[in-house]
């Protein structure tokens, strides 16, 4: 009942209240990041796999300055977009992909198409729920995990899925945010 009726409706009415108070930061994010590293503002890597696989475009802002010679063609921060990146304000645009029902609040990161995964060892139930812009991987070490650990997190959010597990979830989401202590 959770995860087919309950979960979807509050991943709506969440990201549509959030995105009604938020839109002023959103956009504030989105002027600071063009004023920082320019055009385009949107994240190139944008296609993801979702639920069953699906690929949809996930919204992201870019944070990264293109390669170039001065740079010496290394994808790079600035120190601004670096801030920006860390409080994940460049993600705040994937509520826009929950209300359409690509994304949930809560769920496993979703893949880029063709990335570069374990062999043999991605359990098909990673693929039986909408992706997320928070997971019990991402509170449990995020971008300093291997991926296998990623996915042995995703499996074990499938079958724990529950309203309580997405509460705790989201609050350590925020306290990590908030205490400036989310990983590199």
């Amino acid at each position: 009942m959770y995860r087919n009726f309950i979960k979807p409706f509050l991943d709506f009415v969440i990201a549509f209240a959030l995105l009604f108070f938020l839109w002023p930061l959103i956009i504030i994010t989105i002027i600071i990041t063009y004023l920082d590293t320019g055009l385009p503002i949107y994240n190139r890597l944008r296609k993801r796999e979702g639920k069953n696989k699906k690929t949809f475009t996930m919204y992201k802002i870019r944070t990264k300055v293109y390669p170039c010679e001065s740079n010496g063609y290394k994808e790079s921060y600035t120190k601004v977009s670096k801030l920006i990146d860390r409080l994940r304000l460049n993600e705040l645009p994937q509520l826009i992909n929950v209300l359409k029902g690509d994304m949930s609040l809560v769920g496993p990161r979703p893949f880029i198409p063709g990335e570069e995964l374990p062999e043999g060892e991605i359990d098909p139930k990673r693929y039986k729920m909408r992706p997320g812009l928070t997971g019990l991987a991402q509170v449990n070490g995020g971008r300093t995990i291997s991926h296998k650990q990623k996915l042995r997190y995703d499996v074990e959010y499938y079958d724990n899925m529950s309203l309580w597990l997405d509460l705790k979830i989201i609050v350590k989401t925020l306290w990590l945010l908030i205490s400036n202590d989310v990983d590199e």
